[in-house]
Order: structure tokens, then sequence, then C-alpha cells
């Protein structure tokens, strides 16, 4: 059986984890006292409830997670040291990973290992840095000290190391460019990581209070976090649901036409792709994928059926109605309260043209917003790599030069030249071939009642 270069990967990181573990000074852990295992214990069961609540975040075609456990991590660190930290993090982690997510083993496998490698690497610039514990301080009687160059190695040596290990990770799993991915894995402009360290802090407060009040010092400080995490979670949950029932409405009205099922879909998966190339925000990409999921979304009414299935050529009058569809969408997403100005003028301008030859306004280049000229090069390559009664679907190839061909005056020079110089290009043929090859395609959904919550 063929090695896939993913798992090689992981076994590295696994083995480095393992050595890595030598490295550490076991002693002091090993004799802990009554009481500090009593705060341990507390520490590891509120991190795995911490981990129950984790918000998943998808990035391609994988996904991690997110959430607080980072702060009983720390505390771990403070007060008990790096072993009891590397210790909290192996119950945690195989806890969450084996029996909350249900991982497949070689995803578990690789979480655990590079959790383990990031903490013991944390461990040993924390040591190497004067660090020691505040468990150990108190037995020698000794006040609680606050250790800031300790304690922020230890901190920023863990987030350092779990990001590169993961945005690795994604790269040799999903091909994509290590870059890309650490800009989505942190943030283009680090906001990720910087929310992290601003939180930090908090750690050395619940390290304060379990030295002063024990176990329910630990509880002053967690459970309201834990209860405003789940507040999160709930939120969170509700999107996700309100993003699953628009798709849904956008196939649904896809189903009218076989030649256009699934085109928004992956006309947003193509807008995401570029939008993340451009190295725009996280945010604004999230943005962009979601008005071009829902460009189209004003063809669901009922005067543009027919046209929609009509075989040849259109009228004067009946392309009048058609380009009508992105004032339509515009007045039904205007209706609902949850979409920004940002999307609307994406859905309403995505068939400008940066020669001032689109509708429905004439717009000229930089005067269409950004996300529209994302989506119309999207709406375009979708239709190119696709089948149509009247030709067969191009080649890449033929797309590349179609889009440098008509790059300045119908598409945005720079939208075009990121994407004939990705490979988002190429994944997006295949993914357009994977659809048409579908069976599921051939056969009718619907029709669906939904609701927006």
């Amino acid at each position: 059986m063929r090695i896939r270069p993913i798992q090689l990967y992981v076994a590295a990181v696994c083995l480095a984890g393992v050595v890595g573990l030598t490295v550490l000074d076991w002693g002091p852990f090993v004799s802990l006292g009554k009481a500090s295992v009593v705060g341990f214990t507390a520490l590891t069961l509120l991190g795995i409830l911490s981990e129950s609540m984790a918000l998943t975040i998808r990035l391609g075609g994988s996904a991690g997670n997110s959430s607080i456990t980072f702060l009983p991590l720390l505390a771990c660190a403070i007060v008990f040291g790096p072993p009891a930290a590397v210790t909290f993090i192996v119950a945690t982690g195989v806890v969450a990973e084996l029996f909350i997510r249900k991982k497949e083993p070689l995803r578990a496998a690789f979480n655990l290992g590079q959790l383990v490698l990031a903490t013991t690497l944390a461990g040993i610039a924390f040591a190497a840095y004067g660090g020691v514990p505040q468990a150990a301080r108190s037995q020698m009687g000794l006040p609680f000290e606050l250790q800031i160059l300790p304690f922020a190695l230890f901190g920023l040596t863990f987030l350092a190391s779990n990001h590169a290990l993961v945005s690795v990770a994604i790269s040799v799993h999903q091909g994509l460019p290590i870059r890309t991915v650490l800009v989505r894995m942190v943030g283009s402009s680090g906001t990720n990581v910087l929310y992290d360290l601003l939180i930090s802090p908090i750690a050395i407060a619940l390290a304060f209070l379990y030295v002063e009040l024990g176990v329910p010092g630990l509880l002053l400080v967690l459970l309201p976090l834990l209860f405003i995490r789940h507040s999160y979670l709930i939120n969170y949950k509700l999107q996700r649901a309100n993003q699953d029932l628009l798709r849904a409405l956008v196939k649904a009205i896809e189903t009218r036409d076989p030649y256009t099922s699934g085109h928004s879909m992956r006309v947003a998966a193509l807008a995401r792709g570029i939008a993340t190339e451009l190295g725009l925000a996280n945010a604004r990409v999230d943005a962009v994928e979601t008005a071009a999921l829902l460009h189209d979304i004003g063809k669901i009414d009922a005067i543009y059926t027919e046209i929609l299935r009509k075989d040849g050529g259109l009228s004067a009058d009946e392309r009048e109605i058609i380009e009508s569809h992105v004032t339509k969408g515009v007045e039904l997403l205007s209706s609902l309260s949850s979409f920004p100005k940002e999307i609307l003028q994406a859905v309403r301008h995505h068939h400008e043209r940066v020669d001032g030859k689109g509708y429905p306004d004439g717009l000229t280049g930089e005067a269409i917003p950004l996300a529209a000229r994302i989506i119309k090069v999207c709406d375009a390559v979708d239709a190119m790599l696709s089948d149509r009664p009247y030709r067969q679907a191009l080649s890449p190839s033929e797309v590349r030069r179609e889009l440098l061909a008509c790059a300045g005056t119908q598409f945005d020079s720079q939208v075009v030249g990121c994407l004939v110089d990705s490979r988002v290009l190429d994944k997006h043929a295949i993914e357009v071939q994977s659809d048409h090859d579908s069976p599921q395609r051939n056969f009718f959904v619907g029709p669906a009642v939904v609701g927006i919550t």
C-alpha cells in the first residue's frame, strides 16, 4: 500500500512529540501533593468541558476547532509546570478527539501529536528562561510571583508551533500553498493570534486565584468564561443553520435548469478561493463567499422560469427581464436584516464590466465593488467550464486564454491575474467535472419549504 505524504508527516510529528517528552523534567510533577493533584484534576475537567464547547472552523476541505482550552493549559503550566501541561493536553486531547469529535485515527493521531509537540516546545522555552511552577514555590513557602517572560514565551511558543504544525498539515493534505493556509489560520491581520494573546493574561489571574483560593478560584474565573462560550456556540450554530438554509434555497432555485445545477455553490467556493489568494481579511472573504452564493437569488421570481428554460437566444425584452434579476435579488435580500451593505452591493453589481458596458448601473473600474468584480469572473469561469446546449465545456487552458483576452474590458485585471497565476482555476475545473459526472445532478430535488431564522 502506498504511503501518502500526509501519513509520513503525521508520523514525524507524533515521533517528535514522543521524543520531546524525554527532555522535560518530570520529577516535580510526579511528586505533587494531594491538594495539587485535586487542583490539576479540576483544571483538566474544565479543559474537557471547554473542548465540548469548541467551535468548528472550516478551511478548504479541512476543519479545525477553536476553544478556550488555551487558558487552563497556560494556567496548568504556570501552577504545576510543563510536564503537567503536557499531561493536561494529552488527557483533554484524547477525550476531545476520540469521544467528543470522534475523529478518524489519522486525524486524531495528528491532533494529539501536534498538541503534545507544541506544548513540549513551549515547556522547554518556559524552563529555559527560569520559569518555576507556582506549586513548587508554595511548597518552599514562597509567595506567588508574576513570571512574565517565562509565561509569555510558553504562550507564544505554543501558539506559533500549533499554527505552524496545523498549517503544514493542511497544506500537505489539501495541496494548498502554505502562505494561503497561514493567512487563513492566523488571519491576514493576525487577529486570531492577537485574540489569544489578549486573553492569555486571564490565565495568570486563574493561576493566582488557584494559589490563593484553591479549586474555588478556578471556578470563579473559568465557569463564567464557559457560560459566555456556550452563548457564542449557540449563536454560531444558528448562523450555520441559516447558511445551510440559504444553500438549500439556492439549490432549489437551480433545479429548474439542469445546466446550472450547483452553479452558485461552485461560484461561492471559487470566489472564496480568489478572495483568499488576494489576501483579504477573513471577514471580507466570508462576505465575498456569501455574496457569490446569493448572486442569482433574484431568479427565484416566477417571471424568470420560462426564460431560464429557453434553449435559443433571448429577445430584447427577454434580456431586459433577465437582467432585472440583480435588482430583484437586492430587493429580496434587503427585506432580511442579516445582510450587510457589502453583500447587497456585490449582488447588485456582479454583472458590471470594468469598461462600463455592464448592468444595471454601467459602473467602471474600481467603482465596481471588489466582491462584485470577483463574482463576475467566477460566474464566467464556472459557465465556461460547464457544458451548455450550444457548446461543450472549455478546458482550463482555454478558460485562461479567454480571461486574459477579456481582462481590462469585461473582467478586472487584478482578479484575472490572481486566478490564472494560482492553482485555484485547475482545482475548480476538477470540482465542476466532478459535479457534472455525479448521477445525482439528473434528479429533480424539491419542492422544499425553508425559512430564515
